[in-house]
């Protein structure tokens, strides 16, 4: 297995997660108020950044399989978090 295909995995599986968080949060943000709409609204700038490092992690030099994926496991743990303080307030 490639670096790449090590990498697309992680990805996959978190992305799975963390859409259908999105997906969920998504339909009840009508009922929040403006301070977890804030929040959602940063988290949304983090999943977009988290998607542009994983569109890009192939076509980086220099870094491990392991730098990468630790990465995308950072960043997807401070959305996962995000969302879930979201959930909770719900």
């Amino acid at each position: 297995m490639t670096i790449v295909d090590l990498v697309k995995r992680e990805y996959e599986t978190i992305s799975k997660e963390l859409k259908t968080e999105r997906d969920d949060i998504d339909v009840r943000l009508h009922l929040l108020g403006m301070d977890a709409k804030d929040e959602w609204t940063e988290l949304e700038k983090k999943y977009d950044r988290f998607r542009h490092k994983i569109t890009n992690a192939s076509t980086v030099a220099g870094n491990s399989a392991e730098d990468i994926t630790e990465a995308i496991k950072s960043l997807g743990d401070e959305l996962r978090k995000g969302y879930r303080r979201i959930r909770d307030s719900l």
